[in-house]
């Protein structure tokens, strides 16, 4: 395919893919070290996802993915970023990208030693005048996970911005040495609700969540992000204009500023929605489930920043006999501006109903032998 250029001939190749299928990605085995791996570069140490011990006394008797596993399975930035067109028609130095966000549903776990595998679709593309960047295209893709059993265990609509490069970085807060705070020993500081039922007769409207500091962005947590959650596989071959294969060239500042319309060195969207879902997820427990989040990116995250997920309750409701919570949740950097915000909708145990307490039951440590009527 002759390259492409412009607006006008990516929207012209891109469409004539929509609504078909990528051919889908190998089946994977959901190996504990694999689930250690993203938990490492996501930076969510919550048991429930990295302990055998703690899981086998947990909800789920046995290790599981966190929400935001799904995105170690596959990115699902392929359908969004290229669609079906090939990915040598298209140089970052003339059509740039941004990522802008997603929605993300879950309906069931991913298991220790579940198969896996993603199907990308690309379903989208509109214009959208940018204030920064001018004409631009929103190009999404969907992405559904299955496991081995033929069961959709999620779907992400990832949201990707195509434009023309403006050989410059876009406008960020400054980065401050003042209040930086390293990000590792934080991993190992944080308090979790954990296996105490979070019901949904105590959330209330207006409630904060507790605060999940990520302390400042440096280049090793843009790398455990890239190889631990996303993969360890060297690149196929090097984006024009860098000579750095490492997280797709982003971590060369001169790259991002003349490639990607990043002033330096930046993140993966997909890192502050793992951070956004795990702030969730450490607040509702281990009895409770996300259900959806959609996020959007609102501006760049970059080397020295420093960043603190935030959130508050929004709606307490029921649906059916299910207790249903919304909440807000932003991470916000050192000058207290949003860089990424989302809704969540969270489901919890309800009290009146008995729940957890059914679980418990079955759980629990079998009685000692009786004689029945048949022996």
């Amino acid at each position: 395919m002759q390259r492409i250029t412009t607006l006008n001939e990516f929207e012209k190749a891109y469409r004539e893919g929509l609504d078909v299928p990528l051919h889908p990605r190998p089946w994977r085995e959901a190996t504990t070290e694999w689930l250690r791996r993203h938990s490492e570069g996501s930076g969510d140490h919550n048991p429930l996802y990295r302990d055998h011990s703690y899981a086998a006394d947990a909800r789920f008797h046995s290790l599981t993915g966190s929400p935001s596993f799904l995105f170690s399975i596959d990115f699902g930035a392929t359908a969004s970023i290229w669609g079906h067109i090939p990915h040598s028609a298209v140089a970052m130095n003339d059509l740039s990208i941004l990522y802008l966000g997603a929605d993300i549903e879950w309906f069931r776990p991913v298991w220790v030693s579940d198969r896996v595998r993603s199907i990308e679709t690309p379903v989208g593309i509109r214009r959208r005048e940018m204030p920064q960047l001018g004409d631009a295209l929103v190009c999404s893709g969907r992405t559904e996970y299955y496991n081995h059993r033929s069961e959709l265990v999620g779907r992400i609509t990832n949201h990707m911005l195509r434009f023309v490069n403006p050989k410059a970085g876009v406008s960020a807060s400054p980065a401050r040495r003042d209040g930086q705070v390293a990000p590792d020993p934080l991993v190992w500081q944080r308090t979790r609700r954990g296996g105490e039922p979070l019901h949904w007769e105590d959330v209330h409207e207006g409630d904060a969540l507790p605060h999940l500091p990520k302390g400042t962005y440096t280049t090793t947590e843009l790398y455990l992000f890239s190889y631990g959650t996303l993969t360890i596989a060297r690149a196929a071959q090097v984006d024009e204009g860098t000579i750095d294969m490492g997280a797709g060239g982003r971590a060369d500042p001169e790259y991002a500023r003349r490639s990607r319309a990043q002033a330096t060195t930046f993140d993966y969207g997909p890192q502050r929605i793992t951070w956004l879902s795990q702030l969730v997820t450490d607040w509702m427990g281990d009895w409770g489930d996300l259900l959806t989040l959609s996020a959007q990116l609102r501006r760049p995250n970059l080397i020295g920043d420093t960043n603190t997920i935030v959130g508050s309750v929004e709606r307490v409701y029921r649906e059916a006999d299910e207790g249903r919570v919304d909440v807000r949740v932003a991470v916000v950097n050192q000058d207290d501006v949003e860089t990424a915000v989302a809704e969540a909708t969270v489901r919890l145990p309800v009290r009146e109903l008995g729940q957890p307490r059914e679980a418990a039951v079955l759980w629990a440590p079998a009685a000692a032998a009786e004689p029945t009527l048949y022996g």
